[in-house]
């Protein structure tokens, strides 16, 4: 495993760093093996995603409120968000380019 280093959300920060932004969040947990797969794809995701994207992880064992408002029932989830607002979700492993694709065509 890298330096796998996306910000941590919580309940707290959550709107704040989503909002006026294009952001996929990752709804994952540490004991789930599906999770890892997909952090390792994200690290090496961050050397091709555009510069306007931003990416940040929800633990779901930590912030179940969290998963629950977003309706989170699988792990993993990818929720891709533009300006705050749900644009589409993605449950289990997306690897790379599967990511840059589904960024250029969430944030279009």
């Amino acid at each position: 495993m890298g330096a796998y280093a996306y910000e941590e959300l919580n309940i707290d920060n959550f709107e704040e760093k989503i909002k006026g932004k294009n952001v996929i969040v990752d709804f994952y947990a540490p004991w789930c093996p599906p999770c890892k797969i997909v952090a390792e794809n994200l690290e090496n995701f961050s050397t091709s995603k555009p510069k306007n994207v931003h990416v940040y992880k929800v633990n779901v064992d930590d912030e179940l409120n969290l998963a629950k408002k977003y309706g989170v029932s699988a792990l993993p989830t990818l929720i891709y968000f533009k300006n705050g607002k749900v644009v589409k979700d993605y449950v289990g492993v997306l690897d790379s380019a599967e990511l840059l694709q589904a960024s250029k065509e969430n944030f279009k």
